[in-house]
């Protein structure tokens, strides 16, 4: 068992992590280049004992964990690496107004400070290491507090992380719930939580006492929807793969399928054959397939099989000792079942046969909206009309799951299905602030045009000003480059003349009055003086 903290120890754990962070501990470039480098070594040393130790909690298979988990957390780390310049670098935000002649404006992306990462225990190395290496690359310190429900990859987590990371930035915290709840009265700056809705409701009215942002990453009922062009074999495959890998206890597999009556029979006929080709004819002793994680989660997978027994088609026995329940189809299910009134999270698929796609649109659009929708069909208006007229974390097309692994994707719900995202770019975007700035590096040059904000105002500063301001179409653009090149010329060359019996605010508005109105001619003569309309 990983060891437990004392809850009297979790306000110096995060104090100690606010002053490394303030001490630049993390936030710079060299920091975050250490601990991503740091978190590359660590996955290399040590794939093996995550392998081991996720074998252990959930009975998972060596290539899930190195494909699914660890190899997607050493991939960001890199990607990371790679970018690291890009990411810790201002982004430009020039509009091309004519108000920013002289002047630079960029987004800054500022560390929030200190982040709560709260693992989960299906995927308990890719859901605490793949959001904490978005967190260190945005420059922050972070809490790590994996679940307690997988017990051998939160003690590991607790040996290792301290031999790579400065323990003071990234303290590992270990407990159960009295544990989490003695951390969620902290402040934190950001709150990343992986799980399931009624834990979410906790962590958010804890985040509101601070005023804390929260990315939420929940689950739900993701749908599958079959129709009768879909190539019945490799659906299968596909749907099998996405539902039974980790026995059914992953937030974005398929929840249940909806298919065409048409197609219903064949269908099932190829999930059968699929299910014994992956796992063979007596699936208990494969090596491939996994274990329930706790007796309470197999005591409330095996409650719903027991209420829809009479639907079995294939599968259906379970052993309890072993945590064991063989995967297993569900025929002519309706939508008022017991299976389909709550997330199975489990190896359980139940059959929906429907009349069309309508019907199917209509149903998952009366319930909460899901984490994944996964449509099969080779008709592109079907699939345009699921992706257009439903809600979803992510939608796929012909296939499962995969999407988790496209870095360039974001990752994340909808309403009960979660809020925010992460990996890759969108990670750097959840840990941080995105300060916007706007420097004015020589104010003498741009008091010549920006004085006209000041009073007394004036019919003719008015003018400048709404002209300044206002956002140009793509068709004006041209032409406001070239006011802005004839704008910077006047400015230089008046400061060439050095005027004197003139203000230069008052020099200034007779050179845009007499410039504009000479302009507006020449552009009415050409058709094109709408561009000082509107």
């Amino acid at each position: 068992m990983a060891s437990v903290m004392a809850t009297t120890d979790m306000e110096k754990i995060v104090s100690q992590a606010r002053a490394g962070f303030n001490a630049g501990k993390t936030r710079t470039k060299e920091a975050r280049r250490r601990n991503l480098e740091a978190m590359i070594r660590l996955i290399d040393d040590h794939r093996a004992d995550m392998a081991a130790a996720s074998f252990k909690d959930l009975h998972k298979p060596q290539l899930e964990t190195y494909m699914g988990e660890v190899e997607m957390a050493k991939s960001e780390a890199m990607v990371f690496l790679t970018k690291l310049d890009e990411i810790v670098e201002p982004t430009n935000a020039g509009d091309g107004s004519l108000v920013l002649i002289g002047k630079k404006a960029f987004i800054n992306r500022d560390p929030y400070g200190v982040c709560l990462i709260m693992g989960a225990w299906n995927y308990p190395v890719q859901l605490v290491l793949v959001p904490l290496i978005g967190a260190i690359a945005a420059g922050n310190a972070v809490v790590i507090k994996p679940s307690e429900l997988s017990p051998a990859v939160a003690e590991l987590f607790e040996v290792i992380i301290p031999q790579y990371l400065d323990p003071e930035c990234f303290p590992v915290v270990n407990g159960g719930p009295d544990v989490a709840q003695a951390l969620l009265k902290q402040r934190f700056d950001h709150i990343l939580y992986t799980g399931g809705c009624n834990v979410a409701k906790i962590v958010m009215r804890a985040a509101a006492e601070h005023l804390t942002p929260v990315t939420l990453e929940l689950g739900g009922k993701c749908p599958a929807y079959v129709d009768a062009r879909a190539d019945p074999a490799i659906t299968a495959k596909r749907i099998v793969w996405g539902k039974f890998m980790n026995a059914g206890q992953t937030c974005i597999a398929p929840d249940y399928v909806m298919c065409d009556t048409q197609v219903k029979d064949k269908l099932i006929e190829e999930l059968k054959k699929t299910l014994r080709n992956f796992y063979g004819e007596d699936i208990k002793r494969s090596a491939d397939y996994g274990r329930i994680v706790t007796e309470r989660h197999f005591d409330r997978v095996v409650d719903l099989l027991k209420k829809q027994e009479k639907n079995v088609v294939f599968g259906g026995a379970y052993d309890r000792d072993d945590k064991y329940i063989e995967p297993t189809i569900l025929d002519n299910i309706t939508f008022k079942d017991p299976v389909m009134c709550e997330e199975i999270f489990g190896p359980l698929l139940p059959v929906v046969p429907v009349r069309n796609a309508d019907e199917a649109i209509h149903f998952i659009n009366s319930g909460e909206k899901p984490l994944s929708l996964y449509i099969f069909s080779s008709s592109r208006k079907l699939q345009d009309r699921f992706r257009t007229e439903t809600s979803s974390g992510s939608f796929l097309v012909n296939d499962t799951m995969i999407q988790a692994g496209v870095k360039a994707l974001p990752f994340g719900g909808v309403g009960s299905s979660g809020m925010g995202c992460y990996h890759g770019k969108f990670s750097i975007d959840t840990f941080s602030h995105q300060k916007a700035c706007l420097v004015d590096p020589s104010p003498r040059q741009s008091e010549m045009t920006m004085g006209i904000r000041y009073p007394p105002y004036s019919s003719t500063k008015e003018a400048i000003a709404c002209f300044l301001m206002r956002k140009p179409s793509p068709n004006e653009l041209w032409v406001l480059k070239l006011i802005k090149y004839a704008i910077v010329f006047a400015i230089i060359a008046y400061g060439f003349r050095k005027l004197r019996g003139l203000k230069a605010t008052r020099w200034i508005s007779i050179w845009f009055t007499m410039g504009l109105q000479q302009l507006q001619n020449s552009l009415k003569a050409l058709g094109l003086d709408t561009i000082f309309r509107g």
